[in-house]
């Protein structure tokens, strides 16, 4: 039941709400893991539900590049 993908959600967000607490340059830090926790989370559900291979497949791959468009989107937006 406790694996790396379930202690990685937990300190993410853990993260994230201490760095909405703490300062703002610390939660635009945290917005990477913040991508992290999504990604992780999706994956999870993808792989959990999912049981037809070729489908799980497209969809991981369509979440990883889901993950790198929006990443680069809000880094145009910060910059």
């Amino acid at each position: 039941m406790f694996d790396i993908n379930w202690l990685l959600l937990r300190l993410v967000t853990f993260f994230i709400l201490g760095g909405i607490l703490i300062d703002l340059e610390i939660f635009i830090f945290l917005i990477g893991f913040l991508f992290l926790h999504i990604s992780l989370g999706l994956k999870t559900i993808l792989n959990d539900y999912i049981h037809i291979n070729k489908i799980k497949i497209i969809l991981l791959v369509l979440v990883r590049i889901s993950s790198i468009e929006i990443s680069r989107y809000i880094l145009e937006l910060l910059l």
